[in-house]
């Protein structure tokens, strides 16, 4: 006799989750798959398989080059040898090159000194530059702090110091913020000026307290503390100046107005 009981058949649903789960390794194995193409096709530096001629539906030749770009940048050795006054030749170090003169080593730009002064059986020498030149033979020419404090402070909004020094980067995304503080300036006065001005005032006071760091060396400190912080001073108080008369003028110019339109309309009104 059969049971009255029986037990129901309920077909059982996939869920969401389950879904999910197993499009997940798809997902993954289809990322990597693009990771690795992308890869592929942007390596520099080595010759890439031309698949022209087994595939006749256009020109599929991609562009290649023998050399790496890190080949085809001067080498450190290139970048701070020396000539060789008698044989022509580049070589490394003039301070310990014996043949030479003082007005010889260094570039003209230095004297030679000791690495280490308690050393005396074996002495190396190296080039310890002028304040203005850099690099071992001392051969390149700082860029000066006072050039790039006088950009900071005057065109400093349109990144003209970071381009000074180098920083293409960084001279892209101070225009950038350059532009989104006029944009809001447009409604929000205060805000916009005070994102340009604090990003503005920012610069000046880190080129101007020293020496900063360019794309290869640093600056040359030719600008004094006291003339930094004077004419600092007194430049943000004369544009403080110029745009206080300039509100105080367009305020009246503004009164003036409503008064002559309040005038015109009682005389209007008397009259009628």
């Amino acid at each position: 006799m059969k049971s009255s009981c029986a037990r129901p058949c309920v077909a059982e649903r996939a869920t969401p989750s389950s879904g999910s789960a197993l499009l997940r390794p798809r997902a993954t194995a289809a990322a990597v798959v693009v990771a690795l193409l992308a890869a592929a096709t942007t390596l520099q530096g080595c010759d890439t398989p031309h698949v022209a001629g087994f595939i006749v539906m256009g020109n599929f030749d991609s562009s290649s080059h023998h050399v790496g770009q890190w080949r085809s940048e001067r080498s450190y050795w290139e970048k701070n040898a020396y000539r060789d006054p008698e044989t022509g030749e580049p070589a490394f170090n003039s301070c310990m090159n014996k043949e030479l003169s003082i007005v010889q080593v260094c570039g003209g730009h230095g004297h030679c000194a000791p690495f280490d002064i308690d050393e005396v059986e074996h002495p190396i020498f190296f080039c310890l530059c002028d304040a203005a030149w850099v690099g071992v033979e001392c051969t390149t020419k700082r860029k000066k702090q006072s050039v790039a404090w006088f950009l900071s402070l005057t065109l400093g909004p349109l990144a003209f110091d970071e381009m000074y020094m180098g920083w293409t980067l960084e001279a892209m995304l101070k225009l950038i913020v350059t532009i989104v503080g006029s944009v809001v300036g447009a409604s929000k006065p205060d805000i916009g000026v005070a994102i340009v001005v604090s990003m503005w005032m920012f610069d000046v006071v880190r080129i101007g307290m020293g020496p900063v760091q360019t794309t290869s060396h640093r600056v040359e400190e030719d600008l004094p503390r006291i003339s930094f912080a004077v004419l600092t001073v007194l430049f943000f108080c004369m544009l403080g100046i110029i745009a206080g008369l300039a509100s105080m003028y367009y305020t009246v110019i503004a009164r003036r107005r409503r008064w002559d339109q309040m005038t015109c309309y009682a005389s209007t009104k008397n009259w009628a």
